[in-house]
């Protein structure tokens, strides 16, 4: 067994600009009170070192990294250790949000969408699930006009920097240049994330280890303003033959380098 680079992230987007999302309370209600464990139970996800808790937006596996976890019970270091659902519970009712029904789109199986509706109702609203096909998934939440609340996604970047997590899904431009086919589901949009951004890419090559300072900031800056919830980092795992051998992965392509492996 091969586990490549954590560099896929499982997230919820809340949609800031719907009720009840629109409000930081109740979004940081659900970052509190979700359990991550049984999300990644859900999903089958139990081999050894294939899926880990998050909290934030950049995977474990990112060369800006650093942990970061203000949403969890107990100790702050960054960690997840659990769900703190009483926080959460009181957040959602000062929030004053509970009265608006809640619908979550969601493409990971009914269990998965049944959970999440268990969760929304442990914090007092009314909600449903609306389980669909990856297809129909994606359509509707590229869709402006359809104003879904959440949703249950995932992003893997195509190269594992930081601006492949930031730039397509979290920053003004990447919503308002096209809403139809935007990534930024939770209509996310920091003008202050975004020059930090533009500045972080601008310094990539030449000061490498300045970019990962800027990107670890922006990383905890969106985390804390919570329009996704990050439940989970995941990687691609291979299984091979006793028989091969020099098994090497790419972190840019996800999978095994074929050309360095050798079969007795």
């Amino acid at each position: 067994m091969h586990p490549g680079l954590k560099l896929f992230t499982r997230y919820l987007f809340l949609n800031m600009r719907q009720p009840p999302f629109n409000n930081p309370e109740a979004r940081q209600a659900v970052t509190y009170a979700i359990d991550r464990t049984r999300v990644i139970q859900l999903f089958h996800l139990g081999s050894p070192g294939q899926a880990a808790p998050t909290c934030q937006i950049l995977p474990a596996g990112s060369p800006a990294y650093q942990p970061y976890c203000p949403y969890t019970a107990d100790a702050q270091d960054g960690a997840w250790h659990g769900p703190d659902l009483a926080k959460a519970v009181r957040l959602a009712h000062e929030s004053g949000t509970t009265a608006v029904p809640v619908t979550v789109w969601n493409y990971g199986g009914r269990a998965v969408g049944a959970y999440l509706v268990q969760l929304l109702q442990q914090l007092g609203y009314r909600a449903s699930a609306r389980n669909v096909s990856d297809d129909q998934f994606h359509a509707a939440v590229g869709d402006s006009s359809r104003k879904i609340q959440m949703g249950l996604d995932g992003w893997a970047a195509d190269f594992p920097t930081a601006s492949n997590y930031f730039l397509p899904d979290l920053t003004c431009s990447s919503f308002s240049a096209d809403p139809a086919s935007t990534f930024n589901y939770a209509e996310y949009c920091n003008p202050d994330v975004d020059k930090l951004a533009y500045q972080a890419q601008a310094v990539q090559l030449s000061d490498p280890a300045a970019a990962r300072k800027l990107w670890a900031r922006i990383d905890r800056i969106v985390t804390r303003q919570a329009p996704w919830v990050p439940v989970y980092d995941e990687s691609s795992t291979v299984f091979v033959s006793a028989r091969v051998g020099n098994y090497q992965d790419s972190p840019n392509y996800s999978g095994p380098l074929f050309d360095q492996i050798w079969v007795r």
